[in-house]
């Protein structure tokens, strides 16, 4: 796993942490020997009510596999990751808590 420059995991939530390993097995089985690139944790510029300035999210780069390569990923993550919002966006993969995930570790009331 790699972080790039100003990301950090330090107050990422554990609910998260794990859903990381997921994502690096699924990088590491679509050849990516580095593993997953943690592109924002905590940091950068988000909608207000992120879940990104509470821990609860994260973004991964997938500008190195085609759009096509892209999707399949994608679609392995959403069924390695139930319980978890996984987007796929133009430059990246974001990914947060479900609802009901978010009320099980009550992390929304």
């Amino acid at each position: 796993m790699k972080l790039k420059k100003g990301v950090t995991l330090v107050g990422l939530h554990p609910v998260m942490r794990e859903a990381l390993g997921v994502v690096e097995e699924v990088w590491k089985s679509y050849g990516r020997t580095k593993g997953v690139t943690v592109t924002s944790t905590m940091d950068g510029i988000h909608s207000a009510a992120s879940w990104h300035y509470y821990g609860c999210a994260f973004d991964i780069r997938t500008r190195y596999w085609d759009r096509p390569t892209q999707e399949k990923v994608h679609a392995k993550l959403k069924a390695k990751l139930p319980e978890y919002d996984v987007v796929l966006e133009n430059t990246h993969i974001h990914v947060e808590p479900s609802d009901s995930l978010a009320k099980k570790w009550r992390l929304m009331l």
